[in-house]
């Protein structure tokens, strides 16, 4: 009985001690009230309210290939990715919810490949790793200590808006792997009513909603391509599928994981195409010269000085 007893004392104070812990590293978010527990998401706290123009949403495929501070230094708009790896619909909704809560995008572009993930099949490992981040952040912000050391605990930026910096080369043969179809790739039935939720919550907030397919020979086809173009008919939404469009991407240099994802110089090329497709909206204005932006001129440098010295 004394034993038990020491037992669930010590288990109190580590309690405890975790949720100080979380309220330190975490800046104090209320992560009850928000209910997130994913980087893009405390990330995205960091910027100044109604600041971003644009929020790409989606999984692996948008934080490889859409680098905002590409867009920033070519167009002037405001960007921020995000995504998760292998990110389920249900999530793209609530990590869309909690944007446009916080920052009222005028534009979002959803990676088209979300629909297409079954949530039931997410791996035990995945969920057992979401529910300890849900429930202990600490899990996920252990590093944030840093931030106490360097003076910049109440910034809270991710200079890189989201994206992920990879360099790194695994060349891939340039495959057929768009070859036409007039066959359809089944969406799973309990994605349905998730992507009606996104599509409403856009039209009631006047976002304009735009669904997005980046350049992967692995994840993507012709099939899905005939799929989410009929959901975006239906709906009369865009859709981009940047693997039916000439982007001079060299699958011997610009994909980090055999065609999976993207690199560095796979992601300049998309980002191009995506910043003047944002300029032919004329949705968004170039703040390259508002005084209000100069965080972002210091995000690129120390952007500019990572791609130098790679």
């Amino acid at each position: 009985m004394k034993n038990l007893l020491k037992a669930f004392i010590f288990t109190g104070i580590l309690v405890v001690l975790v949720i100080i812990s979380e309220l330190i590293l975490i800046s104090g978010i209320d992560i009850r009230k928000h209910g997130i527990f994913k980087s893009a998401n405390y990330e995205l706290l960091g910027e100044k309210k109604d600041s971003i123009d644009v929020i790409f949403l989606g999984d692996s495929l948008i934080y490889s290939s859409i680098s905002p501070m590409e867009i920033w230094n070519n167009y002037g708009y405001t960007t921020f990715d995000c995504a998760e790896a292998a990110q389920i619909i249900p999530d793209a909704y609530r990590y869309l919810k909690f944007a446009i809560e916080n920052q009222h995008p005028k534009i979002i572009m959803m990676e088209a490949n979300v629909m297409f993930r079954n949530p039931s099949k997410r791996k035990m490992g995945k969920r057992i790793a979401i529910f300890f981040k849900q429930f202990f952040p600490i899990t996920k912000y252990h590093d944030n200590w840093k931030k106490y050391i360097d003076g910049s605990k109440k910034k809270w930026v991710n200079p890189n808006k989201g994206y992920k910096y990879i360099t790194l080369t695994e060349s891939s043969k340039n495959k057929k792997y768009m070859t036409y179809s007039n066959k359809y790739h089944e969406i799973p039935k309990h994605n349905l009513p998730y992507i009606k939720k996104i599509i409403d919550l856009c039209k009631e907030n006047d976002v304009k909603l735009v669904l997005v397919s980046l350049p992967t020979q692995n994840s993507w086809h012709y099939r899905k391509h005939n799929t989410a173009e009929k959901v975006a008919k239906e709906n009369n939404l865009e859709f981009i599928d940047l693997n039916l469009v000439d982007l001079n991407i060299n699958w011997e240099t610009d994909t980090k994981d055999n065609g999976a994802h993207l690199n560095y110089l796979g992601a300049k090329k998309v980002s191009d195409y995506i910043g003047n497709y944002l300029k032919e909206t004329k949705l968004i204005k170039d703040h390259r010269n508002d005084s209000d932006y100069k965080s972002w001129y210091r995000a690129y440098q120390k952007y500019e000085k990572n791609s130098v010295s790679n």
